[in-house]
């Protein structure tokens, strides 16, 4: 089942670290800031945005990532676009309208 598909539950993973399948491997993204955006399109409730991080010597360009749940037990596939650079960490943001 899909994980991440609301503003709550993305807070609730905040600091999470989770293995982003890309087309060029695996890497470990920890979700670093959830920013909630009012309300949007999304049917469900309220847009938001999500900032990721990874090793910048392990970086990526924009596209489909699969992020596994913690516990191992769901995928859900969310688009992230590299927003820039901290330090030795590289940033992606998806955002959820």
């Amino acid at each position: 089942m899909p994980f991440l598909t609301s503003v709550e539950e993305a807070e609730a993973l905040a600091g999470t670290v989770f293995d982003g399948r890309t087309a060029g491997g695996t890497v470990k993204l920890r979700l670093d800031t959830v920013t909630r955006l009012g309300q949007g399109l999304r049917p469900e409730g309220e847009s938001f945005s999500l900032v990721f991080s990874a090793p910048a010597s392990l970086a990526f360009g924009q596209g489909t990532v699969g992020l596994s749940h913690p516990d191992g037990s769901d995928e859900t596939l969310v688009f992230v676009v590299p927003i820039g650079r901290e330090g030795e960490r590289a940033l992606y943001e998806a955002v959820f309208n």
